[in-house]
């Protein structure tokens, strides 16, 4: 038999033939002929060489290489799980693509499927959905609707209706509303919240106020604003 370098054995060999010639010229070293009996060989063992331990290290790694679980696909949420992500600012972002929509050239019937009727709640409903689909994200189970009573319902059926009417509007405004909430108000209107600002005031983004898409601002006691649906 032929003398082996070990040395020059790369157990470490990356492709799988490489690792193969290597284990047989390692294993090939330490069989040698029996003198007993012929045709058979004995094995000494000798210590192994040392293993590349790469194989396991990025095996642990991968182990541990956690991602935040998304919520996006599930149709109830609750007032603790808002969607993670950027959902509220890519329902803003879309809700501007329309400031201008407007009743006077027909535009509006974008977000009403072409029917003459109070448009704010069908301007939130078109944006949001879009908005979803655009992250490739599932609607919310049942959410949508041409009034602003089913939109409210809806956050209250599903455990995300902010209901601001008897608290500190102020302080709650400023710690729990978040571009993306959908606002309600008391006189049957609805909108997008845009901007929270410090003294808890915000900027809106609304359809159907003076027939058109446009941006609107409230300050926090204000007495029409009611409420929030916490979809994003």
């Amino acid at each position: 038999m032929g003398l082996v370098d070990v040395k020059n054995v790369n157990i470490n060999a990356q492709s799988y033939a490489d690792r193969l010639n290597a284990n047989n010229a390692y294993y090939n070293l330490f069989a040698l002929p029996n003198p007993f009996l012929t045709g058979f060989k004995y094995s000494i063992v000798p210590p192994m060489p040392q293993l590349n331990t790469n194989i396991f290290s990025i095996f642990n790694n991968k182990l541990n290489n956690t991602t935040a679980f998304d919520f996006g696909n599930f149709g109830n949420l609750t007032q603790s799980t808002r969607l993670s992500g950027n959902m509220g600012n890519d329902i803003v972002a879309t809700a501007k693509k329309y400031i201008g929509y407007k009743e006077s050239d027909g535009s509006y019937k974008k977000f009403t499927g072409g029917r003459n009727e109070a448009w704010c709640a069908d301007f939130v409903t078109y944006v949001t959905k879009e908005a979803f689909r655009a992250n490739g994200k599932s609607v919310p189970a049942g959410f949508g609707s041409s009034s602003v009573a089913g939109l409210k319902q809806w956050g209250k059926k599903n455990g995300c209706y902010l209901d601001v009417s008897s608290k500190n509007k102020a302080s709650t405004i400023k710690s729990s509303v978040k571009p993306g909430d959908i606002v309600i108000f008391s006189h049957s209107h609805t909108g997008v919240v845009d901007k929270v600002f410090a003294d808890g005031s915000i900027q809106t983004i609304e359809g159907n106020t003076s027939d058109k898409v446009a941006y609107r601002k409230y300050a926090a006691n204000n007495s029409k604003i009611s409420g929030f649906v916490q979809i994003a």
